[in-house]
């Protein structure tokens, strides 16, 4: 485990805003996984912390992994100056699902640009049990809006209002409802 470790991390921020992050997702997160929560329950102040501790999980893991465009440190450097618990300028969908097993994955989207430099975006999904989160990460700087498949997923971050669907498919049966 200790190779998931993330050495660039100071330990000032380790001990205090993402420990302090840490503390107040781990009851969101056992809420759904034990089945006493549903995404609709949450308020608000609780999507935002559940997608900002979903973020800093996502970078952190692209970082650890080794991964060939990991997550723009710009996100992470965003949500250490706040502490309002706004995540920053990225996404966040959860999706439920009937296994009880824990995993991530990562894509990433990458543009060359002029002079040898690229632009990089990602999208990280974190699987636990019962609920997987998807965390898509757009090119810094560019533009950009929140879609998803609103039958299959729950948007955290930003605001649901926010999101625009991608189409209505029906929610498979596989999926149950957390």
């Amino acid at each position: 485990m200790d190779s998931f470790k993330l050495k660039k991390i100071c330990e000032a921020c380790n001990n205090g805003w993402m420990s302090d992050l840490e503390k107040l997702a781990k009851q969101l997160v056992l809420g759904i996984i034990k089945g006493g929560r549903k995404l609709d329950s949450f308020d608000e102040e609780e999507r935002r912390i559940l997608a900002k501790w979903a973020g800093k999980t996502a970078i952190i893991e692209s970082h650890a992994i080794g991964a060939e465009s990991p997550v723009s440190e710009e996100f992470l450097q965003f949500m250490r100056q706040r502490d309002d618990h706004v995540p920053g300028r990225y996404d966040v969908a959860a999706c439920c699902h009937p296994m009880h097993g824990v995993g991530h994955m990562q894509v990433g989207i990458i543009r060359d640009l002029i002079g040898g430099r690229i632009a990089a975006g990602n999208i990280v999904m974190i699987v636990l049990p019962v609920v997987a989160l998807a965390c898509m990460f757009p090119m810094v700087r560019t533009p950009y809006e929140a879609r998803c498949v609103p039958s299959l997923y729950s948007p955290l971050w930003p605001s649901p209002a926010a999101w625009r669907p991608m189409r209505q498919d029906p929610m498979p049966e596989a999926f149950s409802d957390c």
